[in-house]
């Protein structure tokens, strides 16, 4: 009987052994396939993020390209602006002149004296000319 006993022990410690090979090859597959999701998962992220990079990268580029438009667009009208206030310059010294010559003849009735309008009052504004011509 004892040997029926210790056989029995040994097919329950084999089944025991079984099952306990069963429980880790499971949880061995269990883990492949969670790393192969895990790694599936990850290179999606990297693919994302590539993507991702590209995009901002042509966002960058056209942002540059905009930047140097406005710029090239604002130096054009700083040039003209320029331009413009000296033209407004000489016109008044041209408009001081007339109306010097005006009273030197006593012919102020004759519209001379509207000169006080066109003198500057405070401080020069900038002109803006926003929409006007394409540049």
């Amino acid at each position: 009987m004892s040997s029926l006993l210790g056989k029995s022990t040994e097919i329950d410690i084999e089944a025991r052994y079984a099952t306990m090979n069963e429980k880790k090859r499971k949880r061995m597959q269990s883990n492949r396939e969670s790393a192969r999701r895990s790694r599936l998962k990850r290179e999606k992220r990297i693919k994302d993020l590539i993507n991702e990079i590209a995009t901002l990268k042509e966002q960058i580029l056209e942002g540059n390209k905009r930047c140097n438009d406005v710029s090239h667009k604002t130096r054009v009208l700083l040039s003209e602006n320029d331009t413009l206030n000296s033209e407004k310059k000489i016109l008044a010294h041209y408009l001081s002149n007339f109306y010097l010559i005006c009273t030197s003849f006593g012919q102020k009735q004759i519209g001379c004296s509207s000169n006080q309008q066109w003198q500057e009052t405070g401080p020069q504004k900038p002109i803006i000319t926003t929409g006007m011509s394409k540049v």
